[in-house]
Parts: structure tokens; sequence; C-alpha cells
């Protein structure tokens, strides 16, 4: 009898070793850790409309880069999981949503692209070690922080667009021998407005006007009238956002302009700029912006734009934002295979190129007195022509 039990004892641990391997594949997998990456933004105030599409990107990005396996650090796999806080459009606000981040002890930081909000943090974020990326700058020497902004990155400084679209204009409208300059009063553009001055005297052209609008402001009508009568062939707007800018369209054809008008460091999204132009106004307008709804897109927008309208929001550039700064910090953590700021910060510089969501870039800053912390984006341009956006393909 003893024989039997200790036989039937071997023989079910035998089983139970045999049935252990298909028991550890039906277990369920070990939940990944997440990885936290803070974002400020202008959820309410005056700057909330205008920056919208950022925080309408944001869980579509989360879930998009969660999708395609998060991020893995030593064997280890981290979903990422994008903590929202308001800046309520102003100073304090962004100090006030920096102090809340780094209570949640939350290292990287998408920075907000309102001026002012960003200067704000600046200190405190590099004094706390703090990694920011911030979406796109003009001017990024300040915003840099103090010691040249160690811990500050940027998506895209679009100072680098002016000499390429002054080759496309010129060479698309050899007629244009006198520009104006007529840019928005914010001192954080006005680096924009002096290298578009120095391609203007680079390439012998005649400055014709260079003049500052307020913010906001909707009639240029008196503004026009009185830059229109130097007779420019072409209007430089350097950088704006679609409201000014259609403004700037429509009301300079109502008084007889027929020139080209061109935005070399943006004009924000080409597709809302465009449904704000009187149909027979829409021609010869050039956007140092990608045209995001374009099916030349990579795979990667394609997939944020189906996520982002499946909340019910409009996919436009601004949306963009928020994926392309989550995914170069990704890139960062993976190659340090680490979490540690400075071990990122190394490993983003250590990078000879970078990817984007709109292909390979490429670091610059070090020309602007600043570390080489500057993604130059390879997107496309992108135009408006017969009434409708196209992209526009210049090639770096």
């Amino acid at each position: 009898m003893k024989r039997i039990k200790f036989g039937l004892v071997v023989s079910c641990l035998l089983l139970i070793l045999a049935l252990f391997p298909l028991v550890s594949a039906c277990a369920p997998p070990a939940e990944a850790k997440i990885l936290k990456i803070g974002m400020i933004t202008s959820i309410t105030g005056p700057m909330a409309p205008a920056f919208k599409g950022l925080l309408d990107a944001a869980k579509p990005t989360q879930d998009l880069l969660n999708q395609r396996g998060g991020v893995t650090i030593k064997g280890e796999r981290y979903n990422i999981e994008i903590v929202v806080e308001d800046d309520k459009s102003s100073p304090d606000g962004a100090v006030a949503a920096a102090t809340t981040l780094m209570g949640k002890d939350i290292k990287f930081i998408i920075a907000p692209i309102f001026l002012p909000a960003n200067m704000a943090i600046a200190s405190m974020c590099e004094e706390a070690k703090i990694l920011r990326i911030t979406p796109i700058c003009i001017n990024p020497a300040i915003v840099a922080g103090p010691e040249g902004g160690r811990y500050s990155f940027y998506t895209s400084t679009t100072i680098y667009n002016i000499p390429l679209i002054y080759d496309y204009v010129l060479k698309t409208y050899p007629q244009v021998k006198k520009v104006g300059i007529l840019i928005l009063d914010d001192p954080g553009v006005m680096n924009g407005r002096e290298k578009s001055r120095e391609e203007n005297n680079r390439r012998a052209l005649e400055l014709v006007f260079d003049e500052v609008y307020p913010i906001p402001t909707s009639d240029f009508y008196p503004i026009l009238t009185k830059v229109l009568e130097k007779k420019p062939d072409a209007i430089n707007g350097v950088v704006s956002i679609p409201p000014f800018a259609a403004g700037i369209i429509n009301q300079s054809r109502e008084l007889g302009f027929t020139g080209p008008l061109f935005w070399p460091c943006g004009a924000g999204d080409i597709s809302t700029l465009n449904a704000m132009l009187k149909p027979e106004y829409a021609y010869d307008i050039i956007n140092g912006l990608p045209n995001v709804l374009s099916d030349k897109m990579l795979p990667m927008v394609k997939e944020l734009r189906k996520l982002v309208e499946e909340t019910g929001a409009p996919f436009i550039y601004d949306c963009a934002h928020t994926l392309d700064c989550a995914y170069i910090l990704v890139q960062g953590i993976k190659k340090a295979q680490s979490s540690d700021v400075d071990k990122v910060v190394a490993a983003l510089e250590a990078m000879e190129t970078i990817d984007t969501i709109y292909g390979e870039g490429k670091w610059g800053g070090k020309d602007l007195g600043i570390l080489n912390h500057l993604v130059i984006s390879p997107y496309p341009f992108s135009r408006i022509v017969d009434g409708k956006a196209e992209d526009l393909f210049i090639k770096r």
C-alpha cells in the first residue's frame, strides 16, 4: 500500500512538472512599468484655442507609442504616460504647472510653445535637471536657460527655413525685386526678422518696408494701406498664426496686392489657413511648415491622424508636435537604456542624426551660439495654389 501511495505521489509530481510550461504560457504577462512624460500647454486662457491641437494629440500620442512597444530599458518594457498640466496662458501658470510635474517626480517635459510660459520655466527646469523639449521655436537662445540650456532641446527651429524659402520665392517669382517685412510684435520672433533682413541684403533685394503689427490684430487695413504704398513685389510675414495670416492675405488682396506672400518660419496649419481665405485670394502663398494631411506623410503621422480623428478632434499641424517631442525623447531613453536625465542628454547629443516623424533630421544650434540641441527637421513645406493646400518639397 505504501508503495502504491508513493507511486501516486511521484506520478502526480511528474504530471505537474510536465504541465508547468503550459501553465506558465497561459499566465498573463507581467504588466509593463510606466514612464511618465509631462506636457505643459494652455488648456485655459487666451492662448488655449491656438494650442488646442497639442492637447488633442496627448492621449493619441501616448496610445500610438505604446502600440509601437513603448520603451524597453534593460529588458523591461515601459508604457508611456503623458501627464498634461495647464499653464493658463501665463508665466505664473507655467511655473505652477512645472512645479506640479516635478512634485510627481517627472523628469521629462514637453515645454509650452507660448514663449513667456517657456521662458518662465527655463531656469527652474535647468536647475532641477528636468529635460524639456520644445515643440517649435524660432529663437531658442532666449529660452535656453543657464549655461546654454544643458537640459533644453527643440524639435524644430524654423529660422533655418528662411534662406530656403527665399530661394524658392526668387526662383518661382523672378520678378520679385522689392520685398516688405510685416511681422507680429513679439520679442521672441525678432531674430527671424533680422535673418530676413540679412537674406534681403545678401540677395540685393530692396527692403521697401519693415513693420510690426500688435497682437491681436484683426483690422490690417491701416497698416496694409501704408505698406502697399511702397509697392512691394512680395510680402514676407516671417511667422504668424492662421487668423493673422488670413487677415493679411484677404485684406492685402482686397487692396489690390497680387504678389506672393510667404511665412518662412510658418503661418500655422496650412489647411486651417486655406479655409479662412476667400477662394479668389488663395494663391501664391508659401508656408514654412508641412501639410500634415498630405498623403505623403510618413506612416507614423498617418497613424496619429487616425487616432486623433477618432476622438472627434481635427488633425492639424500642432497635433504632430506632441508626437514629435515624445518620439525624440523615447529615442534618447532607448539609446541611453536609462531614464536618468544626464544619460538621456548624453545619448541624444551622441546621435549623429535624429529620427523624426517627418524623416531623418540633423542637429543644429552651434551656429546660433547655443548647444547643438536643435532638430533641423526634414519636413516638406506647404503652399496654397488656386485655392488648394499643397506640399512644397524643398531640399535642405
